[in-house]
């Protein structure tokens, strides 16, 4: 899984075709729901990593 699904911020902010500084304010704010961008962390103190099909969608409402 980790080798496909998962993106560290910066391989998810290429394959957005956004930059670096705009992804990064974009993982701050809530969408309509409230809700703010879904991630997952392989442990309790190490780095976020996105799924884009997940990001997508969290875009989108």
């Amino acid at each position: 899984m980790y080798g496909t699904n998962l993106l560290n911020a910066r391989q998810l902010a290429a394959k957005l075709q956004v930059c670096n500084t705009t992804f990064f304010k974009m993982l701050h704010q809530q969408n309509n729901k409230g809700d703010y961008c879904p991630y997952h962390q392989l442990g309790p103190h190490s780095r976020k990593y996105y799924v884009l099909e997940e990001v997508q969608a969290w875009l989108l409402h």
